[in-house]
């Protein structure tokens, strides 16, 4: 039987890896007593101490002692209560565990107590606050080998910042603000505005780029423009009722959405709530509380995924703003924050990323492959590669949808070595390649020979498109894989980056690229167009006046 204190201090470890973890669970408790200001301060990146104020239901003085005691809860008390729980804590072990590694006061109810190391060292009356005041010094001081394996300083506040911030941008309409040895870190106004709180946390650029998603009734919350991404993972939130979750299916539900929006190693930000009836969603999976188990988890990840497309099909175009408006790359609070390429800036919305109803008039080609058009808004640049990459990607998943394909017989057939991976995934795909236009006959242990191509491909690339097109097949099994496998296809079949097109194969490329889905990005996330406005044309050569 091990002693209470060691027992006390591996179950603390469970639950209290960092300071992070302290601030995770006493602005759990604020939120769970019904707070609508909460006020974290923190000094020496948590390990000094940790200070969390609310304005909440409180604790009353004759059970303040006991709320201390490991596995004692306010909120269930049976069996039944666990199967529908709508409160972020539940277990009893958040504050127990936080008062077995470091020197906890808390004052609550005209009451305050005083615990280090597990033990009661003062308990006596205090002032009649609203809510909870609870301070929380010397955090892992009776555990020197757990601040061993504490992060730099830098490292632990960011962790904090992100805490916060998660529950700040989750939790618009309660007002947090959080300081770091006495400098504001995050400030919110709790006005309910999701928009402002994102101002709050990831600054008022990234807030302008967000998407909301509107009128969907399991999911909320806000998703980015594709021209603004991150470098990292970092920047997305997702949560179920409110509580923050690590989730890898929903993660990649999400990032499936950005596919052919955003380049590869780019991802977007990304705040998703969803809100879903405490029985189908089991939150004690986890010491932690930070994954959850679905009952049905392929229809959150629809539902999702739906919401998220809504509302990307909000999105911008690409447009020019010369630098002394707007810096190229605008860094923000978050690390690794850009609007999208170099050049392109953002400015007001139109619909659903078309530039007009109006066609581009073609004036012709400028440098190693771009395409000089005239368009209702102004001066439109077009990469002919991209742009054409897209028109093609369009009308491969238009084939593979509706079972047709459109494929040319090659006179001579041509055999292609691949390894045996990419012959495996032509096996398994052999039907929707067909729709791609694609078509072979097994030749040898290593090796297919084709018989016929899509219609758009030139016959001289057959072989390095039909390499690279198996290849991604292989590389990407499961959900996506033949739509990787259609990129590499119009890749290989669009117009180069540098061929010269007459003014016949401008217009017709103007023209499907102005009627083409999502036309704003070529299938692997790069934009095909960029819009110089008129009124940037004018306002340069100093004719508005």
């Amino acid at each position: 039987m091990l002693s209470p204190e060691v027992a006390d201090a591996i179950a603390a470890g469970e639950v209290i890896e960092r300071p992070a973890s302290v601030v995770k669970e006493l602005v759990e408790n604020a939120l769970d007593a019904g707070a609508r200001r909460i006020s974290i301060d923190v000094r020496g990146a948590g390990k000094t101490s940790i200070r969390v104020s609310d304005d909440g239901a409180g604790i009353p003085a004759d059970e303040l002692a006991l709320a201390f005691v490991r596995h004692t809860t306010s909120k269930l008390a049976s069996l039944a209560d666990l199967a529908v729980i709508e409160s972020f804590g539940f277990r009893g072990e958040a504050l127990a565990s936080i008062a077995a590694v470091a020197d906890v006061e808390c004052a609550s109810g005209g009451a305050t107590l005083r615990i280090r190391n597990a033990e009661v060292v003062e308990h006596g009356a205090g002032p009649l606050l609203p809510g909870v005041a609870i301070e929380v010094r010397d955090l892992f001081g009776n555990v020197p080998a757990r601040l061993k394996f504490l992060k730099s300083d830098a490292t632990e506040m960011a962790a904090i910042k992100d805490v916060v911030g998660a529950f700040a941008l989750l939790h618009p309409h309660v007002r947090i603000h959080l300081t770091i040895d006495s400098r504001a870190a995050v400030s919110t106004n709790g006005d309910g505005d999701r928009r402002r709180a994102i101002a709050s946390v990831y600054g008022p650029s990234v807030a302008a780029e967000m998407l909301e998603m509107i009128g969907l009734p399991l999911v909320a919350g806000m998703v980015s423009q594709p021209r603004l991404s991150r470098g990292s993972r970092d920047g997305m939130v997702l949560a179920v009722n409110g509580r923050p979750i690590s989730a890898r299916s929903l993660v990649y539900a999400l990032e499936e959405c950005y596919q052919g929006r955003l380049e590869r190693g780019r991802h977007p930000i990304a705040i998703i709530d969803i809100g879903i009836d405490p029985e189908l969603v089991d939150v004690n999976v986890h010491p932690a509380k930070k994954e959850v188990r679905f009952r049905d988890e392929g229809a959150v990840f629809a539902a999702l995924q739906r919401a998220v497309r809504s509302a990307l099909d909000g999105s911008d175009p690409f447009r020019y703003r010369p630098s002394e408006i707007t810096s190229a790359s605008v860094a923000v609070t978050g690390p690794q924050l850009t609007l999208h390429d170099a050049p392109s800036a953002v400015a007001a919305a139109e619909t659903n990323g078309h530039a007009a109803a109006a066609l581009l008039r073609p004036i012709g080609q400028a440098g190693p492959g771009y395409l000089v058009a005239e368009g209702p808004h102004g001066l439109v640049l077009v990469d002919q590669h991209a742009a054409h990459e897209r028109i093609l990607y369009n009308r491969l998943l238009e084939r593979l949808r509706s079972g047709r394909g459109s494929s040319q017989p090659l006179l001579i057939p041509q055999a292609v070595d691949l390894e045996p991976a990419s012959i495996a995934a032509a096996a398994d795909h052999r039907a929707e390649l067909a729709n791609l236009g694609l078509e072979y006959e097994e030749f040898g242990p290593r090796s297919l020979r084709i018989t016929a191509v899509p219609v758009e491909l030139p016959s001289g690339r057959a072989t390095a498109a039909i390499q690279e097109t198996l290849g991604a097949l292989a590389e990407n099994r499961g959900d996506g894989a033949i739509e990787k496998a259609a990129a590499a296809l119009a890749c290989h079949s669009a117009v180069r980056f540098g061929d010269v097109l007459d003014v016949a194969e401008q217009r017709r490329l103007l023209a499907d690229l102005e009627t083409a889905e999502e036309s704003i990005t070529c299938p692997h996330g790069r934009p095909t167009r960029l819009l110089v406005e008129w009124q940037e044309l004018t306002r340069h050569f100093r004719r508005n006046y």
